[in-house]
């Protein structure tokens, strides 16, 4: 108890500043006050020795401590921490070697299958968009391989909620690319992808908007050719 008390980090700043009080008071002819200040001082004292005296005998009463392992709920499976017992009475706990691994569930995602209310009123494959004004450029249904690109525009009516849609591109057939894009509610969405021709694209192209339950909204063919120079 009393070593503890010495090693307090704050017995040696609070005597040394009761000291000086003390001082003070008697050089001011206060003694009254001499008396309360040790009262303080020795009430200090007391609460500290006896805080390190509790300390001791717990440390005494638990000299092994030992924490639940949160995988196992037997008792007698227990993992071993901080201090060594030497006592031949005492038989440790076996450390647990069991890991219960939870399985993974995902959360089921609810499916709306309310009949959609989505609807393309517009439809086609032009050269470009005028994108300041949100309006096709040169709408055609037979490309050259060289043009630059090609555009799929499509005018949405979706007036009930937010939906998801694609745009489904398909060369000679064949799927070719896939465009996923989000709605808003609207009478009129404007929405666009494109395809850049090659040397290998000349044929029977098509695309789609398809809802997100693969339901074709409108389908619109077209055809690319490739470039002839007549010169030759």
């Amino acid at each position: 108890m009393i070593l503890g008390l010495i090693s307090d980090p704050s017995f040696i700043p609070v005597t040394i500043a009761f000291t000086l009080v003390a001082l003070f008071a008697y050089w001011q002819k206060l003694n009254k006050y001499i008396i309360h200040l040790s009262i303080v001082y020795l009430a200090f004292i007391i609460v500290t020795a006896m805080s390190y005296n509790s300390f001791d005998n717990d440390a005494v009463a638990d000299p092994y401590i030992a924490i639940e392992d949160s995988t196992d709920n037997n008792a007698d499976k227990n993992i071993g921490l901080s201090l060594e017992n030497t006592s031949p009475n005492v038989i440790k706990p076996e450390p647990s070697t069991s890991i219960i691994v939870k399985e993974y569930i995902p959360k089921e995602e609810n499916i709306d299958d309310s009949p959609k209310t989505i609807s393309v009123r517009r439809l086609i494959v032009c050269e470009n968009i005028n994108f300041n004004l949100r309006k096709p450029i040169r709408i055609r249904d037979t490309f050259l391989d060289t043009t630059s690109k090609i555009f799929c525009f499509a005018g949405i009516k979706n007036p009930d909620k937010s939906e998801n849609i694609s745009h489904y591109w398909e060369h000679n057939g064949q799927s070719y690319a896939k465009v996923y894009m989000n709605i808003s509610i609207s009478e009129y969405f404007r929405c666009w992808s494109y395809i850049t021709p090659n040397d290998n694209s000349a044929g029977q192209w098509s695309v789609s908007v398809i809802d997100d339950q693969n339901n074709i909204l409108e389908k619109q063919e077209f055809t690319i050719e490739p470039y002839v120079d007549k010169a030759n």
